[in-house]
């Protein structure tokens, strides 16, 4: 789910750690911390609103991701809403809610729409694909029960998407992939797998390099080629965004994300972001925002982009400054390396910009001599 815009600051809270689904390719570390304490909730709000004001952000993106953030309950999330309700009327918050959609019901959905949630359900596209990772404790597919959620999604009038990781099960299926999606009728986004807990059971369906920007390029071939109301397909939207303005759109391909995104786990422990879970930065019970960002991690980070001298003369420097330091370091154990999907942006890079020219030569012929 991306909740990149400017002028936003992006707040990722992780109620709880817990999940009530045993994905064979999950990366996160589900055990212990339990639900986020209410006083730690309320820091959390209140020192971000604080930092957005000091630093002249005007909106608060927030991200509620996991574990399963519905575990923590709906009191949770009323109690966060009326915490915020106390905050600076000057900062206008944003709503994204990342979930199995497992717990989904008719109290949440209410809740969700009368505060403008959008949701991101993960659904790793038909049946067959879906059920070969996102499996229960019992290694039961999950894809019927997700479904359900969808139908009720729709009954309630709740701002829906989803999100699909690609495994190697999904190369060659990009056309059937993008019609499934078409034909439920929401916009979705793809990540590819990274490595996980279980790296065993990860490992082998992890894309080899280039397969991944192979993928996007045939998966943009279906979306732009496919009849019938087209859906919206991320991160393609925001790459073609980004070809067009010559500057990303999305956190991974910005030159740092120090300074514009923090993640609070259960305990209080911050973070860059959520994945970033080995590279604790403090706690916010004990610091502010700015101290948080003063860590030596932090300044490395804020300094990668200028490292990855053999990335400058790229011509597709200004729309991705070397990738995203968690995906160097989750495959190459360096976040200061440039991204291992390097070659595979470069490839849906050319692929929108080929396609792009083809467009302006179309509606600009040449005229007859």
């Amino acid at each position: 789910m991306s909740v990149e815009a400017d002028g936003a600051f992006t707040l990722i809270l992780e109620p709880v750690k817990g999940c009530n689904l045993s994905c064979r390719y999950c990366y996160a570390d589900t055990a212990g911390d339990g639900v986020m304490s209410r006083r730690t909730l309320e820091t959390a709000l209140e020192k971000t609103a604080r930092h957005a004001e000091d630093r002249g952000f005007r909106e608060i993106h927030i991200l509620w991701h996991g574990g399963e953030p519905l575990l923590a309950g709906l009191g949770f999330f009323r109690a966060a809403l009326q915490m915020l309700a106390g905050l600076s009327s000057g900062l206008r918050f944003h709503h994204y809610l990342q979930t199995n959609g497992l717990l989904l019901d008719p109290d949440f959905c209410a809740f969700f729409r009368e505060h403008r949630f959008q949701i991101g359900l993960s659904l790793d596209g038909p049946q067959d694909l879906h059920d070969s990772m996102r499996v229960g404790a019992d290694g039961q597919g999950s894809h019927a029960r997700v479904l359900e959620k969808v139908r009720l999604l729709e009954e309630q009038g709740v701002s829906a998407g989803f999100n699909a990781v690609v495994t190697r099960r999904s190369l060659g299926r990009e056309q059937a992939l993008y019609r499934y999606f078409q034909g439920l009728g929401y916009g979705f986004r793809v990540n590819p797998l990274i490595p996980g807990r279980h790296p065993e059971a990860s490992a082998p369906s992890l894309l080899q390099p280039g397969e991944y920007g192979a993928f996007l390029c045939r998966l943009f071939d279906a979306w732009t080629g496919t009849a019938g109301r087209r859906v919206m397909v991320s991160p393609l939207d925001l790459y073609l965004r980004a070809v067009l303005a010559g500057a990303p759109y999305e956190c991974q391909q910005r030159e740092t994300c120090v300074g514009t995104h923090l993640g609070v786990k259960p305990s209080g422990d911050a973070v860059l972001c959520c994945r970033f879970e080995t590279h604790p930065l403090g706690n916010i019970h004990d610091r502010e925002i700015r101290d948080l960002w003063a860590s030596p991690f932090c300044e490395e980070v804020r300094r990668r982009a200028e490292t990855l001298s053999d990335c400058h003369s790229c011509k597709y420097w200004s729309i991705c400054h070397g990738g995203c330091p968690l995906n160097a370091l989750v495959f190459s154990q360096d976040h200061l390396a440039k991204d291992p999907f390097c070659k595979d942006y470069q490839q849906i890079f050319g692929k929108i910009q080929r396609a792009l020219a083809e467009l302006h030569k179309a509606s600009h012929p040449r005229p007859e001599s």
